[in-house]
Formats: structure tokens, sequence, C-alpha cells
């Protein structure tokens, strides 16, 4: 009886990753002993204690071992991300600023007209190109025959 409640306190320290040695066996509220001897010098007890240490210290040696397998994967995975992310936006800087220059050209050659053949959704592709911010800046003035220059959208 006694020993079935050692084991039972025992699986329960075990599950809740308490320190198991006889000491702390008989500090736990529902242990029947009153001494870390009566725990050692029965051989049966003694082999069940021992058992059970081995055990935690098996489970802790493999949960020590996955943490740092798994904080060691988690480190180069971001690294290995970051740099990936690093050559995407330099790659995007590349094309946003090409493109500017393209439709400066363009702009030269043929305008807009000789453009908006090669997107026939027009307007979906400059509202694309706006928020990339790779359509080139400039202010553009109407200068109407009564005077003063209106300005116009772009």
């Amino acid at each position: 009886m006694k020993d079935q409640r050692l084991d039972a306190i025992l699986q329960r320290m075990l599950n809740d990753n308490i320190d198991i040695s006889a000491r702390s066996v008989i500090r736990e509220t529902d242990c029947p002993f009153k001494h870390a001897s009566d725990v050692t010098r029965q051989p049966e007890r003694k082999a069940l204690l021992d058992r059970y240490k081995t055990r935690q210290r098996e489970l802790r040696n493999l949960m020590e071992k996955t943490d740092k397998q798994s904080r060691t994967h988690l480190q180069a995975k971001v690294a290995r991300l970051t740099q990936e992310n690093d050559v995407l936006k330099g790659e995007r800087d590349l094309l946003v600023a090409s493109h500017k220059a393209m439709l400066l050209a363009v702009g030269e050659m043929g305008g807009m007209t000789a453009w908006r053949k090669f997107f026939p959704v027009w307007e979906e592709t400059r509202e694309q190109l706006r928020q990339l911010q790779a359509l080139p800046n400039a202010e553009v003035f109407s200068t109407p025959s009564h005077g003063k220059p209106e300005k116009l959208a772009v």
C-alpha cells in the first residue's frame, strides 16, 4: 500500500518536473513516510526511487536538447529570412527605379498612349504603380490663353 502511494507521488513529481530525491518525496503532503531513510532503507522503495530519478534525468536531457536545437534552428531560420527579405527589398527598389526611368523614356518617345497599349487595364495598373511609388513625380501646368496657369494632377 505504501509502495503504491510512493509510486503515485513519484509519478506526480515526474509529471510536475519536481526534483526527485528521498527528501523531496517526504516533503509531499500525502507522503506516508516521515524520514528520507524510510524510502532509501527498503531495497524495493530505493529501486523505485532510482528508476524515477533516472527517468527524470532522461526527460530533462531530452527537453534541454530539444530546446537548444529548436532555438538554434529558429535563429538560423530568422537570419535566412531576414537576408532573403533584404535581397527582395533591393530587387524591388531596383525595379521601381528602372520602371520610373522607363516611363520617362516612353513619355519622351511616344507618350503614355504608347505605354497604355501594353496595359489594357490602365487605371488598376496605374494605382498599383502609384502605391509602389513607381511612377515618376511631375507637376504639369496647363497654360490657358487667358492668363494664369492651372495645375493638373498626374
